[in-house]
């Protein structure tokens, strides 16, 4: 899968050929630089598995998703103690299948002159004296020494290059869906979510990728936990797995500064390495991709823009995260009682990748939700055991 590097220059190293850092070293390659990426696998085939991302994606240079579109999704029913709210987009959520996203990243970095090494594991990462960092490369079962100036780490939530540079180990939760037929009163383009706090602070989904097929899952706190409840939940609802499907996801506690120096080398972390994450759906397809579209911008122009802007979005999802954490059922209930026709709206026209201003105009279409946020924020947690 290696491309002819057509740039000149030092090439910048990025290690990890995952979503963003495919993303990264495009904009790169596409931007002037040589650039390079490093991964461990000795041949490409990431695990299949369903993701919903919102429309913002479209938005990113090069749509980098366009590809691997499954589905789109008109709306949303909202679910908790037999009470229901249906939410209406004005323009549909997507639905993207990941090994497809990442086939198609492969060839588009490859066709914008990236040279990607396969087989190619990063094992250390160290100042070498001379003006640069030395990588220490596992290929074939013997090892190599890579130079390099600029350093990208896009190696996932358990980064080498970030433990190597210094950057803190991340929290992480766990993901488990499973890939169910569709019940047959739920339509293709809506995706259905559950609030039960008992089992999860976040909730349940379902996802449909086809007009047979869908995605139902949940983020918890512990992963045997979470499978448990996944397993009680589908034998509740009479729905039979196909088959699996999990992941540790980073969870966004504060905001991890994407730029150190290593010696006199500039490392960087995109994606899950700099848990660039939505923490209120610890989605991190798009922010991953706004944090790949910062750090080439910082690498091509110097310009951190891109950066703050993702910096002040994530911070919004923390805020909104800790007043979920702490609710109750009663709680949820509440919240589906009072959304009005302008919550709706609200809803229904800005997307997950914009919290605040979801947050501020959702508070002037029902000002009770005002009240309710701070009740979670000011009194202590109350929240029963997820096991």
């Amino acid at each position: 899968m290696s491309g002819t590097l057509r740039a000149s220059g030092a090439p910048v190293t990025v290690v990890g050929g995952s979503a963003t850092g495919l993303y990264t070293a495009t904009l790169l390659a596409e931007g002037g630089r040589a650039v390079r990426v490093l991964e461990g696998s000795e041949k490409y085939a990431p695990e299949a598995r369903t993701l919903i991302v919102t429309r913002r994606m479209k938005d990113l240079p090069g749509g980098p998703g366009d590809q691997s579109i499954v589905n789109v999704i008109n709306r949303f029913e909202l679910m908790t103690d037999g009470r229901a709210a249906t939410i209406e987009l004005d323009e549909p959520d997507l639905v993207i299948e990941r090994s497809t996203l990442l086939h198609g990243l492969a060839e588009r970095a490859t066709a914008a002159g990236v040279d990607v090494q396969m087989g190619s594991r990063v094992q250390t990462l160290r100042a070498n004296g001379t003006g640069g960092v030395t990588l220490t490369v596992g290929d074939n079962g013997a090892t190599r020494e890579v130079l390099a100036n600029t350093v990208v780490g896009a190696d996932g939530t358990f980064s080498r290059v970030a433990k190597a540079a210094g950057w803190p180990a991340l929290h992480t939760v766990p993901l488990v869906q499973a890939i169910v037929r569709l019940p047959d009163d739920l339509p293709a383009d809506t995706t259905r979510v559950w609030f039960h706090p008992e089992d999860t602070p976040y909730f349940y989904w379902l996802i449909p990728e086809s007009t047979e097929r869908g995605a139902l899952g949940l983020i918890g706190e512990d992963g045997h936990a979470a499978r448990r409840c996944l397993e009680r939940f589908l034998e509740r609802h009479q729905l039979e797995p196909i088959e699996f499907q999990a992941a540790r996801i980073p969870c966004y506690r504060h905001w991890v500064p994407p730029q150190r120096r290593l010696g006199d080398t500039d490392i960087y972390l995109v994606g899950d390495a700099a848990a660039q994450v939505k923490v209120t759906t610890v989605g991190g397809i798009v922010t991953g991709f706004r944090g790949a579209l910062g750090v080439a911008e910082s690498i091509l122009h110097g310009r951190t823009t891109a950066l703050r802007q993702l910096k002040h979005e994530l911070d919004w999802h923390r805020l909104v995260r800790r007043s979920l954490e702490r609710f109750r059922q009663s709680d949820y209930e509440l919240l589906l009682d009072v959304l009005n026709p302008g919550t709706h709206g609200v809803l229904g026209t800005l997307t997950r990748d914009e919290a605040g201003r979801i947050l501020t105009r959702l508070c002037l279409a029902q000002p009770r939700l005002i009240l309710l946020a701070l009740r979670t924020l000011v009194l202590p947690p109350d929240r029963p055991s997820t096991v």
